[in-house]
């Protein structure tokens, strides 16, 4: 197995994002027709994505022949690179709906240039000509615009008095100093603007420092996309082999197995699931074998065939029956694990678009081994219905009840019905439906069925039980929500992040865990719970953590996010065992 090393920043940079998912947002609302004004992006992938949601491209000579898709309700999204005014009023006239998805830092260069210009300055550009940012930009400068890529088109410029320097937004940041200085020589006083944004220049950065620790790169792109190719000359002039891939299947296997460490970065306008991808196939190959790398190789097994989340779900409600002051029973331990390991299963295998984005690695393994799954998710659904049996006929009816709620999650409950007459035609069409109910069901199984099982009823340290569970699970799967948001708006599923949005979602988020721990702090001293209680409270803190850890980067890619967000229920098991020596 090959050692893969990934930039932090690899991916779509804040302008790209937010133009896709303005994209993507406009084809939910469905108004009217969806164009954009050339290609949103420079990423095939994505645009054959959004073509087939209706989301169809126009150049500047079509928009006077689709005229007419103003007066039925046509939108017109202005792609991250921006337009010239004067292409702006002429869209205008035209009566479409304008969606500016101009990226806020193209609009900051549009505005420096904007006012230089009605200064009387000449405004020089360093970029590429032809790039569709570059044309945008030298529409404000009023006719006295230049572009140049090098020095010797610089020496070309005519005698200027007052002139301003930009750089296009994804500029190489060494080209453009050393255009900047010359500038300078030839015109002292000239003002400079480094508007290259900080994203370009951060992967920059990035791609010399990997260069300096891997044996090979791979920079993942569109072949028509400036940034990415820049990228890659940064990789080349750093002296190591460097591969550009705009998919998986584009890569060179035989050339890159013989390297045992590979770097990947990726262009601002790459989806992270053609990453993940990449990555996952640059896994397979060979590599040093030895205790380590078949450590990381069990570890990435059990992560994708949901072995870490069903031993989770054990050291969960393990921690929950010492909560509640029951006996250990290992029955309980057994059933919640063999529940979430069938119905994670059983429910992959019926809902494969959004894993095929979200997560690319999985839908692999699933290919190969998933009659060996279905087969493996059926018998533990059986088995952890027999040992509830064993526990008596109230454990059992309870987890019979959750069990048809998970299976049927993913079936249509109203067969031959037209979509226009009911829009939700499945449970999980439900916005939000699936975060909500797996944290319940889990709060269920890890919580209710023990004491069900054991006393018959349920104890006063139940519901304190049940939302510690319910709430641990929700904060997971809201997490989950937020790194697969790009693949789920691809499919058109509506998780609450996508339906609250990101800011209203960390509000709840937080709010829950405030709530939570207010909760576990008073449970112990009014005696609902044994006191273990304020020892969970550490969990919560790992749980900011992993937060914060996503939010800063550095959680790694794949199967290394799940084992530092799910292994927040082993920590949990793991307090609780702490709790029962000390």
């Amino acid at each position: 197995m090959a050692r893969v090393k990934v930039a932090k920043n690899a991916g779509f940079c804040m302008g790209v994002r937010r133009a896709v998912d303005m994209a993507l947002g406009s084809t939910r609302k469905k108004t009217g027709p969806i164009y954009t004004y050339g290609p949103l992006i420079h990423n095939p992938q994505v645009l054959e994505i959004l073509e087939g949601k209706g989301v169809k491209p126009l150049q500047e000579k079509d928009i006077s022949q689709e005229g007419c898709a103003g007066k039925n309700g046509g939108t017109l999204i202005i792609r991250a690179h921006g337009i010239s005014p004067q292409e702006r009023k002429k869209i205008k006239e035209s009566g479409i709906r304008i969606l500016n998805a101009t990226c806020p830092h193209v609009g900051n260069v549009q505005g420096i240039i904007n006012r230089h210009a009605k200064n009387h300055y000449s405004i020089v550009i360093a970029g590429e000509k032809d790039h569709a940012e570059v044309q945008g930009l030298l529409g404000y400068a009023q006719g006295r615009g230049f572009v140049i890529r090098d020095l010797e088109e610089l020496a070309g410029l005519p005698p200027m008095e007052k002139v301003c320097l930009v750089a296009q937004t994804t500029q190489d940041e060494k080209r453009f100093q050393a255009l900047a200085a010359a500038l300078l020589k030839k015109y002292p006083g000239a003002k400079v603007f480094n508007t290259i944004c900080d994203s370009t220049h951060r992967r920059q950065e990035e791609v010399l420092a990997l260069a300096k620790k891997v044996e090979a790169m791979v920079v993942v792109g569109g072949k028509g996309s400036g940034n990415t190719r820049r990228l890659v000359g940064i990789s080349e002039a750093a002296g190591i082999p460097t591969y550009h891939v705009e998919t998986e299947k584009d890569l060179d296997l035989q050339s890159l197995s013989r390297y045992s460490v590979v770097g990947v970065t990726a262009g601002a306008s790459t989806p992270n699931w053609l990453i993940l991808r990449v990555v996952d196939r640059l896994h397979d190959l060979g590599g040093r074998r030895g205790p380590a790398s078949w450590l990381k190789a069990l570890s990435r097994l059990m992560a994708i065939s949901y072995l870490l989340l069903a031993f989770g779900a054990g050291c969960l409600t393990y921690t929950s029956i010492l909560l509640q002051g029951l006996p250990f029973n290992l029955s309980s331990v057994f059933i919640a694990g063999l529940y979430v390991f069938s119905m994670h299963v059983l429910n992959r295998m019926t809902d494969k678009a959004s894993e095929n984005f979200n997560q690319p690695g999985r839908t692999d393994f699933y290919e190969r081994y998933g009659q060996w799954m279905i087969a493996t998710g059926i018998a533990s659904a059986g088995v952890a219905l027999l040992l509830a049996w064993f526990q008596g006929i109230h454990p059992f009816l309870l987890l019979l009840a959750i069990s048809a709620l998970g299976m049927i999650y993913n079936l249509r409950i109203l067969p031959g019905r037209p979509r226009s007459a009911f829009h939700y035609e499945k449970i999980k069409d439900i916005p939000g439906s699936k975060t909500l109910l797996v944290a319940l069901a889990w709060g269920v199984v890890t919580s209710l069925l023990p004491p069900l099982a054991q006393e018959g009823r349920f104890l006063s340290a139940t519901p304190v039980a049940f939302l510690y569970s319910s709430i641990l699970v929700f904060v997971r799967s809201t997490l989950y929500d937020f790194k697969d948001i790009q693949g789920d708006l691809m499919v058109g599923k509506e998780t609450i992040p996508i339906v609250l949005g990101k800011r209203k979602t960390e509000s709840l988020v937080v709010f829950l865990l405030i709530f939570l721990g207010a909760v576990l702090t008073a449970a112990g001293p009014l005696g609902w719970t044994t006191s273990l209680a304020p020892f969970l409270l550490f969990s919560l803190v790992y749980a900011v953590f992993y937060y914060f850890l996503y939010r800063k980067k550095v959680t790694g890619w794949g199967f290394l996010f799940e084992w530092n967000v799910d292994g927040s229920f082993v920590f949990a098991g793991l307090l609780g065992f702490l709790w029962s020596i000390l």
